[in-house]
């Protein structure tokens, strides 16, 4: 099945699974690149975002090593880009995610390699900023909500990381976890980040803090600038151990629930869902290591994706530290998500509708990226089929009941969407029911 194919198939099988609850492991993986990929080691494309109509973004980096951003439809459009004053081969453009308006973000590097963060409409139009008081390596935005809003990392001049948030209206707020380290990169601190932001304005995020272990822990900032840190049980407090992991992006879901890993004492990955309620459900993937290094995430860089049916997507890292997509249904089932020919997946992002995207490395290690439809056996022209993807119980939970969809209590069947209309457009349905401010 080709890419500008998949859409019309997806939605019929995706709304049927509103009436029915559609195992994990039904699922179609298609792989695609977009144009001008490269076709030699490190090159090709990656993808990174996908929102709540399929369109897709990430980076594509041609046969000259020059990197550029991408946005592709369902229909199989795709549009290169670079954004200004990026260098595409001593820099970058560099998208992080596309919101259900079609907007994007992400950063562009320079010749000097400083970032820079930008903003693409759909119509093509950049905006271009830095935050207030960037320095060192620039800024870095990372997750951008339905009303454009924007959030992110960014370093000062001494090469010290903070949080920052960029409203509609292009102002600043930046901060730093309580007790974060502030002695820069160059001495082993990653300081504070920003990974998410739902539409209520409610951000998500972690720092390291200065107990000299770099230990991390997971930190939420509330619209009025509360500030509310926590810790996954289990997770360690030695060197670069903790709730999360530099560069690891977490997941967050419009009623307030967070998704994403932990480290142990024994520096193994294991993955977490809290609640908006503040209770934890820990799991790890079948198949996942318990070597040091190895299990349910990554040590560094690994994003994990929550959509608002209370769905996981992330990475894991078997004992001969290979890396795997994974699904982690509401139920807590857990199935591989690998397309054929993966030597290297990382699932970047879901959508409501339950389609994944990412990336993976093939034997020649080129890039190229794939989309994962979860539609079983309604799926016609399976040129790929179902993963070797194994059903697995429900995860092991702390706090509450293994059964429970913690990220979604009115919801424990299959991942699917809720239109309504609302301006000629589908009407997100959490505008409907409201959401939890995390405790």
């Amino acid at each position: 099945m080709k890419f500008g194919h998949w859409m019309s198939t997806a939605v019929v099988c995706l709304f049927v699974a509103l009436a029915m609850t559609v195992p994990a492991n039904a699922q179609q993986i298609i792989t695609f690149n977009a144009p001008n990929s490269g076709t030699g080691a490190n090159q090709g494309t990656e993808s990174v975002g996908i929102n709540s109509f399929g369109i897709v973004t990430g980076s594509v980096t041609d046969n000259n090593f020059g990197t550029h951003g991408f946005v592709g439809t369902p229909e199989g459009k795709f549009t290169n880009f670079d954004a200004p004053g990026a260098n595409p081969v001593l820099g970058c453009t560099c998208t992080s995610a596309i919101n259900d308006l079609g907007v994007v973000t992400g950063y562009a590097i320079d010749t000097e390699g400083v970032s820079h963060g930008f903003l693409r409409s759909p119509e093509g139009k950049f905006t271009t900023f830095d935050v207030t008081g960037a320095g060192g390596f620039g800024s870095f935005p990372i997750a951008i909500n339905l009303e454009g809003a924007v959030v992110g990392y960014y370093t000062d001049a001494s090469f010290n990381f903070h949080a920052f948030l960029r409203s509609p209206n292009g102002t600043f707020t930046t901060w730093s976890g309580p007790g974060a380290c502030e002695n820069g990169q160059q001495n082993g601190c990653f300081g504070s980040s920003a990974s998410n932001i739902n539409v209520f304005g409610i951000a998500v995020g972690g720092f390291e803090d200065n107990s000299g272990n770099f230990v991390d822990h997971g930190l939420i900032r509330l619209p009025d600038g509360t500030l509310t840190t926590f810790d996954a049980p289990g997770a360690g407090n030695g060197l670069y151990q903790g709730t999360g992991c530099p560069g690891c992006a977490r997941g967050l879901n419009q009623l307030g629930a967070i998704a994403g890993t932990y480290i142990d004492a024994n520096s193994v990955q294991h993955g977490f869902l809290r609640s908006p309620d503040g209770k934890f459900t820990t799991f790890d993937a079948p198949g996942a290591g318990t070597g040091s290094f190895e299990g349910t995430g990554c040590p560094s860089d690994c994003p994990t994706s929550l959509n608002d049916w209370g769905a996981i997507t992330g990475t894991y890292i078997d004992a001969n530290f290979v890396f795997h997509g994974y699904l982690r249904s509401p139920n807590g089932n857990i199935v591989t998500v690998d397309p054929a020919g993966s030597v290297f997946t990382l699932s970047s992002s879901m959508n409501d509708l339950g389609a994944i995207t990412g990336y993976y490395l093939d034997t020649n290690n080129v890039y190229h990226g794939f989309l994962r439809v979860p539609c079983g056996q309604r799926c016609e022209d399976n040129e790929q089929g179902i993963t070797a993807a194994t059903p697995v119980s429900p995860a092991s939970s702390m706090q509450s009941p293994t059964t429970a969809n913690q990220a979604n209590p009115s919801f424990s069947g299959a991942v699917g969407p809720m239109p309504r209309p609302f301006g000629g457009r589908f009407m997100p349905w959490y505008r409907s029911v409201g959401a939890q401010l995390p405790k």
